[in-house]
């Protein structure tokens, strides 16, 4: 035990540090209490490389960068690395020129933008006149695959610093939507420069395996609303290990008919049919057009790599740079079939898998034994022409009690409630953003605590939209809720969103953040966050006559401004 002077010095210590102050004191205890290993692990490492100081930085938007660079910090650290974290909004860019290796994580947005975080240091490195003599890098650059702009911020980044003079030590690494793999590759690359030897591939993603146990709609089709919007509840034999603030990767299967469609396309071919012969690689075959392969909405890189075997030449002339003009695979196999040398080998070699898809948990580990709760909004556009629906929000939305899928828990560190539960909180999450705050404040009814919360939430219209309605004013009722602001935009004639119900309630807000409450924000990145950003920024700036960046910038080292935006 500790003595009551050293622990209210370490209270008070752990209070005034930063998240990545924190992370640096929880690596440092580590390497006390297991002086062993990390021992081990020094003698691995160039000795003259250990007095080098190495610098993590992560530019983030949803959080993606930011728990992959908290993880791989942690591992490097353990193995005796004298390494840093540090948020790209946070880094002194001054300190660019002295930097001996930097090791930077990016995600890209919009038309090959950086994420908001990272746009300082994005500016920074385009002016001219900054060289760097001494810095080795490398870079890996996080992406969806389904965009033309493919991890660009990544490639820029990785292009302008060794233009400015720095060198590559580790080649750039792009990763997809699914990105555990590739990113441990990286890691393992900065691992073996500093070390000797190979080290074993691991790939610590526990897939699990439920069943649908409800599958109800929460918006009201038969009175008018614009939206599908449902809540699938998930059963599984054991309880699952998360968090209040996590989210479940969903692998969807596609649809029967559109694998049918393509098989018997295939079997009007003599050559695949004759391949096709044994019933049981039939079913193989079918079976990864099921629920392995991607068949909708394919990516430019598989497009490039069909576009060899197939006969003609035009396949790929501005047809895949519009979200409205994707390729499904029949569609592709009828307007453009392979050549006849080509076999259903060659077309299944370069077949992409399914991606997961990722939805906030809207359930509490505390509370909801042995299920994961989640909300989805059956996504539709058009595609073609034709009005379409998202693959897995589709998928989803079709499952019935006791149908099987899989998934896995998706750690997101940076997104949990404060520890002291004495603490306020404000939750601003309209439409399908709502879905982590009910796994939040189921969480907070059942601990308990002093700490007030405060949700803001919206949708078009009262009677259609208003998800999770029952739940909320119970918890007004009780208390477990003490401000509800409500905004649906289409029931007046003048739209009203979440952002102006801040300001409606400006002073009230402001006077929260000032004395210590923490913000969340969950649901559309454009133009909700945005809008809703600006608005705060706002209120800082007219209400309480602070600077709203540097303001904003202190909650953030604070750990109490959070976003999980998509």
């Amino acid at each position: 035990m500790l003595s009551e002077s050293n622990k209210k010095t370490l209270i008070k210590l752990i209070k005034e540090s930063s998240q990545e102050e924190i992370i640096w004191i929880c690596g440092y205890i580590s390497g006390l209490l297991c002086p062993d290993s990390v021992e081990y692990s020094f003698d691995f490492i160039k000795k003259k490389e250990l007095e080098k100081n190495i610098t993590l930085v992560y530019g983030t938007e949803t959080g993606n960068s930011r728990n992959l660079a908290f993880d791989i910090y942690q591992k490097l650290k353990l193995k005796g690395l004298n390494i840093s974290s540090v948020d790209l909004n946070l880094y002194p860019l001054q300190n660019l020129e002295k930097e001996d290796y930097l090791f930077i994580i990016i995600s890209t947005y919009g038309e090959g933008e950086p994420p908001s975080s990272a746009k300082n240091f994005f500016d920074f490195i385009h002016k001219k006149g900054v060289l760097l003599k001494k810095l080795k890098y490398g870079v890996l650059a996080l992406g969806d695959r389904s965009y033309p702009f493919f991890c660009k911020a990544g490639v820029d980044v990785d292009k302008r610093l060794h233009d400015m003079g720095g060198v590559r030590i580790i080649s750039l690494h792009k990763c997809d939507v699914d990105y555990e793999e590739e990113a441990n590759k990286w890691y393992l690359k900065i691992l073996n420069f500093f070390q000797k030897g190979e080290f074993e591939k691991k790939n610590e993603r526990t897939i699990i395996y439920g069943k649908i146990s409800n599958n109800i709609s929460l918006s009201n089709k038969k009175k008018g609303s614009n939206k599908e919007i449902r809540h699938i509840e998930i059963f599984v034999q054991n309880d699952i290990k998360y968090f209040p603030g996590d989210s479940v990767g969903i692998f969807p299967e596609n649809s029967s008919e559109e694998v049918d469609s393509i098989m018997e396309f295939l079997l009007e071919n003599e050559d695949i049919r004759y391949e096709l012969k044994e019933e049981k690689y039939k079913q193989k075959i079918l079976n990864l057009f099921k629920k392995k392969f991607n068949i909708f909405c394919l990516s430019d890189n598989f497009l490039k790599k069909y576009f060899s075997l197939s006969e003609r030449k035009d396949i790929f002339i501005n047809r895949n740079h519009d979200n409205n003009n994707k390729w499904r695979l029949i569609d592709l196999l009828k307007e453009f079939p392979f050549k006849k040398e080509f076999s259903l080998k060659n077309l299944m070699e370069i077949m992409e898998p399914i991606k997961p898809r990722l939805y906030s948990i809207s359930s509490s580990p505390k509370v909801h034994h042995n299920e994961i709760h989640i909300t989805v909004s059956r996504h539709s556009f058009q595609l073609n022409g034709k009005n379409v629906f998202g693959h897995c929000s589709d998928f989803l939305s079709k499952l019935k009690k006791g149908d099987r899928l899989y998934f896995f828990i998706h750690k997101n560190r940076f997104f949990r409630l404060p520890k002291n539960y004495d603490k306020d909180i404000i939750l601003i999450g309209p439409g399908t953003g709502i879905a982590p705050f009910r796994s939040f404040l189921y969480e907070r009814e059942y601990i308990g605590g002093k700490g007030k919360n405060w949700l803001f939430f919206g949708g078009q219209h009262i009677d259609t939209d208003f998800l999770y309605q029952k739940e909320i004013q119970n918890w007004e009722k009780k208390r477990i809720i003490h401000c509800v602001s409500l905004s649906f935009s289409r029931d007046q004639n003048k739209k009203i969103y979440v952002q102006d119900k801040i300001w409606e309630n400006r002073k009230e807000f402001f006077s929260w953040i000032k004395n210590g409450a923490y913000v969340y924000i969950c649901g559309k990145k454009n133009p909700m966050s945005i809008d809703v950003e600006k608005m705060i920024y706002n209120v800082i700036d007219k209400v309480g006559g602070y600077d709203p960046v540097f303001f904003i910038k202190k909650m953030k080292k604070e750990g109490r401004y959070l976003k999980d935006v998509y």
